[in-house]
């Protein structure tokens, strides 16, 4: 006897985020390592922050203490989040799967293929709004926390528009690109310049620097080797889809966090098939439930760059 397949896929818990982590991942900013992902944020995580002070001075015989330190913390707080479908089997009989459903007019259960295609959908779209969310969400907006460039917005100490980077207010291209970032480099702390930094760009300025290397004769900031990265200098240029346009961002990793609860006993990832419960609806129900947040430790040490428009400071 052939072993019997119950289409009914139904993944809560650890096993969930799992799964959920996988979607995670297909996002640019996390596949890419752009930022730093903490896996298992329950409620809330304390980002905790020190900061020294020099108290160096001239040499005299005794103990003076001086300098300062200063302790602080920032809070990540996580929005809980979920998505709610349900589609109709027949739907997919005359296109999809009509030899494993059958032609009768009673669907009894759902083909493994469809819950796969359903799930592997959702999973896909998840990655896309996490990586959105991740730099333009609003929690002014229901199932959204406060991405990137919305709390840079709020926060005066950013390097950005109109505080430290004079903005052209106009869109970057392959005429002004060069000279967009040399001032975006050049208003990179100090302390700062020494570290490794993630150089991200939206993919219009991609475009853009592209096109002005291919007109000075350089296929890439390398030259004629095609498979090297776009370069500026000393920094490797990557690209993010979730960047909105004329975005130049430049930071250290480890400054930018993406928390979300993947071991959380709340994330869900469920597939029903109804006729198989006793529902008799022909309709297979789905629900997903994840949790997200960002947060930054320095606020300083952060170049956020928006050429069309001034920052709200």
């Amino acid at each position: 006897m052939a072993t019997t397949v119950t289409v009914n896929s139904n993944y809560a818990g650890k096993e969930a985020g799992v799964i959920i982590g996988a979607a995670f991942k297909e996002a640019d900013s996390i596949k890419n390592g752009l930022v730093t992902m903490f896996p298992n944020v329950g409620s809330k995580l304390n980002m905790r922050k020190i900061s020294y002070t020099d108290g160096t001075t001239a040499y005299s015989c005794g103990h003076t203490p001086a300098g300062a330190i200063v302790l602080s913390e920032k809070i990540l707080d996580p929005v809980k989040c979920k998505n709610d479908l349900s589609v109709c089997k027949e739907d997919f009989r005359a296109t999809w799967s009509e030899d494993s459903m059958g032609a009768s007019a009673h669907n009894e259960n759902a083909p493994a293929d469809i819950m796969e295609a359903i799930q592997v959908e959702v999973l896909g779209s998840t990655g896309e709004r996490v990586d959105d969310l991740i730099w333009n969400g609003d929690s002014g907006n229901a199932g959204e926390w406060d991405g990137f460039i919305t709390l840079w917005d709020a926060d005066a100490s950013v390097i950005k528009a109109n505080n430290g980077i004079t903005p052209i207010g106009a869109a970057i291209t392959k005429a002004n690109v060069d000279d967009e970032f040399d001032k975006v480099t050049a208003a990179i702390p100090y302390a700062l310049r020494r570290k490794d930094l993630k150089f991200v760009v939206s993919p219009d300025v991609a475009d853009a620097y592209t096109k002005y290397l291919i007109e000075n004769g350089a296929a890439n900031g390398l030259g004629g080797n095609a498979n090297t990265n776009l370069v500026y200098g000393r920094y490797t240029i990557e690209v993010c889809n979730g960047l909105p346009d004329n975005t130049i961002v430049i930071y250290e990793k480890k400054n930018l966090v993406f928390g979300t609860g993947l071991e959380a006993d709340f994330n869900e990832m469920k597939l029903v098939d109804e006729d198989e419960i006793g529902l008799l609806t022909g309709l297979v129900r789905g629900k997903m439930v994840y949790s997200g947040g960002c947060q930054y430790y320095n606020s300083a040490e952060i170049i956020w760059y928006l050429s069309t428009t001034v920052a709200s400071i």
